[in-house]
């Protein structure tokens, strides 16, 4: 992105002159970006810091395009891009690469190669839209995600030249109006489709019309004839509209007719270029961070998400914040002293550029072969809860029976991963105690009719509403149902509540037997990064979470009201003693969810229970 300039930049290759209060409106971008970031609550929406650096985007880059006219040379155009984007962005990508290499676990360094090949082809935005896996890091850990806005930005540039090259410069204006309305239009449609924000948040057409505001000021010469008066007026007024977008804007809502908001604001005070807000944004201190604004953008992600990834928390301790900004400075001052701003110069040679390609190239390639090598692999039992291509969660798969597969009226287990983590569970219990069992699940979803589809993450949503179909035919005929659940991650939701409520009791009338299973225990760090960060002699901790035993206590009790349900819970059995081991051996693949070995031993110690409980549901 456009972000940074020097302090005496004089917008080169604009022919706009320096402004600083452009500048300043970078500084106020990326602050907003990273206050955001660091805790969302501080600044609700400044998450739109993006999108007022895309309209600046938009106006310089028209203001280059109209100075040059008929006369622009296409090499240079984009040459200059490549100069002020490229450098500091390898060199970005190199050291995160390095960071990740040593403190990713292999199954989450798999998943962070895939996001390093989007990045490197700039179509990190297609990457995310489509990115879902409930055992990926999440996204508050993912090094790489702020690459998406990077790659919306080089590939508008590669059609609006088009626009400003061919259309006659009469109805460039009319046209750049037009498809800012159509696009913000389409943005907002494409919002309202059911499980679509996601993929709207990170299209590129969605974002269009921010670039196309900024352009259009450029093309249509708004404000450049206005009187200090005027200035002044719309300057305010763009600044209050500004201010009012960054903390009342609903992310859930975005983009769409809410994001044409903050990008009016930022075209107002482009447009009014002086006054009193254009005097206060154009501040030595405001400038000065504006100059820095693209190599802040660039590292403050990474930073945090590394920080995050080391702690398993997304809300950070005060003193790692303070950490987070020095750090932050310290890397964007240096990539700004000695790579943006060298290798964006006229005269730099060549050479400087195949060297930093091939440094970028090595230490890609060291990484790759460096990661495995940290610690020896686990092996692959205890890095997952059973094979995926095998088990009926998010879809159905052959009979979804486990057990012992010769016994009739298969036992129903329903729930969420903290269910589908009972395959090897069921198949051990099963087999030793003479039943079989229907495992079907769903990542964040219990599977039962009025579920809250619409709480849990959008990539698991398509997945749940099909295990709810699918699982209406079984449910009506099954005679023995056991439900599991993650119950602290649904308990806080009063109409997930009701709707389990709704279905204990539709249960309990139909003399259909229920056995909800408790939530195991579950800790504040997931237990194989803690393993590897050890490997690395970080300091580690393994604490249980608060939440988890709460959590199972308001499950058993609205178990307990209904006849027929019986609750049961080994959380705080002898198997659970010296969670997360068993014997030694580490019994979870992450902080909540057992692995294939832990499950296995579980179902081991479980087979009495289960057989006692499953006897008194047939008297």
């Amino acid at each position: 992105m456009l972000m940074s300039k020097k302090n005496n930049d004089s917008n080169e290759h604009s022919g706009i002159g320096f402004r600083g209060d452009i500048q300043g409106l970078r500084a106020i971008a990326v602050l907003a970006v990273m206050i955001f970031h660091a805790n969302s609550s501080w600044l609700p929406a400044g998450f739109i810091g993006v999108d007022i650096f895309f309209v600046i985007s938009g106006y310089i880059i028209s203001s280059v395009l109209l100075k040059e006219g008929k006369a622009l040379s296409w090499s240079q155009f984009y040459w200059a891009r490549v100069k002020r984007i490229i450098p500091v962005y390898l060199v970005m990508l190199s050291l995160v690469c390095v960071v990740s290499a040593l403190l990713l676990t292999p199954v989450d360094f798999s998943f962070f190669k895939s996001s390093l090949r989007s990045a490197l082809l700039f179509v990190s935005n297609q990457y995310y839209a489509g990115f879902g896996d409930y055992f990926a890091p999440g996204a508050h850990e993912l090094p790489l995600l702020h690459t998406w806005s990077l790659a919306i930005e080089m590939q508008f540039y590669l059609f609006l030249p088009i626009i400003i090259y061919y259309v006659p410069r009469q109805f460039l204006a009319l046209l750049l109006g037009v498809l800012s309305i159509a696009f913000f239009t389409y943005a907002e449609v494409k919002l309202g489709a059911a499980d679509n924000q996601r993929h709207v948040y990170f299209s590129l057409l969605a974002r269009v019309p921010e670039f196309l505001v900024g352009a259009l000021i450029t093309v249509s010469g708004v404000g450049r004839s206005w009187s200090p008066r005027l200035s002044f007026v719309v300057g305010v007024m763009g600044a209050a509209l500004l201010l009012f977008s960054l903390v009342f804007i609903d992310e859930k809502n975005f983009p769409g007719f809410s994001s044409s908001l903050p990008c009016i604001a930022v075209g107002m005070i482009i447009a009014s270029r002086r006054g009193v807000v254009n005097n206060l944004l154009a501040l030595p201190l405001l400038v000065t961070i504006g100059a820095l604004s693209y190599s802040l953008y660039l590292w403050h992600w990474p930073v945090l998400a590394f920080m995050r990834y080391y702690l398993g928390q997304d809300k950070l301790p005060i003193v790692w914040i303070c950490s987070f900004v020095l750090l932050t400075y310290l890397l964007a001052w240096a990539s700004y002293r000695w790579v943006e701003t060298p290798l964006r110069s006229r005269l730099v040679k060549i050479r400087r550029w195949v060297v930093l390609s091939a440094i970028t190239a090595c230490m890609i390639a060291i990484s790759l072969i460096l990661n495995p090598m940290i610690e020896k692999p686990l092996p692959r039992e205890m890095t997952r809860y059973s094979p995926p291509d095998q088990i009926c969660h998010g879809r159905i798969i052959g009979d979804c029976l486990r057990g012992d597969h010769e016994q009739s009226q298969p036992v129903l287990i329903i729930g969420d991963s903290h269910a589908a983590q009972l395959n090897e569970f069921f198949d051990v219990a099963g087999v030793l105690g003479k039943f079989s069992a229907r495992v079907i699940t769903a990542s964040n979803c219990v599977p039962i009719a009025e579920f809250d589809v619409e709480r849990i993450p959008d990539f698991s949503r398509a997945d749940c509403r099909a295990q709810i179909a699918a699982l209406k035919g079984y449910i009506d005929n099954a005679k023995v149902i056991v439900i599991a659940a993650m119950w602290q991650w649904h308990v806080p939701s009063k109409d997930f509540m009701a709707a389990l409520a709704d279905f204990l009791d539709t249960a309990a009338q139909r003399d259909v037997k229920v056995i909800v299973l408790a939530q195991v225990p579950m800790f504040n760090t997931n237990l194989v990064r803690v393993k590897r960060f050890a490997a690395l002699g970080l300091p580690v901790s393994i604490t249980e979470n608060s939440e988890w035993a709460g959590a199972n206590q308001k499950v058993s009790e609205l178990a307990n009201r209904y006849r027929g349900v019986q609750f049961l819970d080994f959380s705080r059995s002898e198997f659970f003693r010296d969670a997360p081991f068993v014997q030694g051996q580490l019994i979870y693949m992450d902080d909540s969810h057992l692995n294939e070995l832990g499950a296995r031993q579980y179902g081991l110690f479980a087979v009495p229970f289960l057989k006692a409980a499953l006897a008194a549901t047939s008297e």
